[in-house]
């Protein structure tokens, strides 16, 4: 065999070998869920709604209005369609709010192991529940219980609030979290970084990833009718639905 052969021969082993390692490269970043470069669906738009609200915090839905909780400590309630504010207290500064067993409860996200449990009519502190080793930063409500975001270990837990049970269900680091809610058994998540609103099962599995409409996504909650409403932190919020 002469040499002209023999490199030829090596030439086309070198090909195969670099196409079947970015090949495999290309699987491995389509799949990474965490990756900026990750195949996204873009959300479908069905309305932008001006409010006079600012700054960091999830959302809620009690099935008539939404919550929005700031770090500067201000709960406030408004119509889900127009933004008008309908009532709004200064309560303990959060990160985290739910609407859960008639009541708002609210965390704020800062190595601080409490829930707070606020009136909704009055905003006033009805009780502060000690939540042991978890730290929540972010928390939504499901079959009974809370699905909490533990700040220190970066876990999604469910949080027994009888009990005080809590059972990991898995971890989510590498997402700065704007907010978390519920949707069809699956648990979304939007990330500020990337604008990105990822859908996981509860066993951490990544259902789909979708594309925040407006950037500096924040907060999230979902509707009676699974209309999702983003908010920005402009003020800005998003009423969204799924592709």
């Amino acid at each position: 065999m002469n040499w002209a052969k023999i490199n030829l021969i090596s030439a086309s082993i070198i090909l195969f070998g670099s196409l079947t390692i970015l090949n495999s490269c290309k699987d491995i970043i389509f799949n990474n869920p965490l990756d900026p470069e990750v195949s996204k669906e873009v959300l479908k738009v069905i309305r932008v709604i001006e409010t006079t609200l600012m700054g960091r915090g999830d959302l809620a839905f009690d099935e008539e209005k939404l919550w929005k909780i700031d770090i500067y400590g201000n709960l406030t309630a408004i119509d889900r369609e127009s933004g008008i504010v309908i009532r709004s207290f200064l309560t303990m500064p959060g990160t985290g709010v739910t609407f859960f067993r008639d009541g708002i409860y609210v965390c704020n996200g800062e190595s601080e192991n409490i829930l707070y449990s606020i009136d909704s009519l009055s905003g006033d502190i009805l009780n502060r529940i000690s939540t042991t080793d978890i730290y929540p930063g972010y928390l939504t409500a499901f079959n009974d219980r809370l699905i909490v975001y533990d700040v220190r270990s970066a876990g999604i837990f469910e949080y027994d609030l009888e009990t005080g049970d809590a059972v990991r269900l898995f971890e989510v680091s590498g997402i700065n979290i704007g907010g978390i809610e519920m949707y069809k058994g699956g648990l979304l998540i939007s990330d500020i970084n990337t604008d990105s609103i990822y859908l996981f099962s509860l066993n951490g599995t990544v259902m789909d990833v979708f594309s925040s409409p407006a950037a500096g996504i924040g907060g999230l909650t979902v509707d009676s009718s699974d209309y999702i409403y983003l908010f920005v932190l402009d003020g800005k919020i998003y009423k969204v639905s799924l592709p």
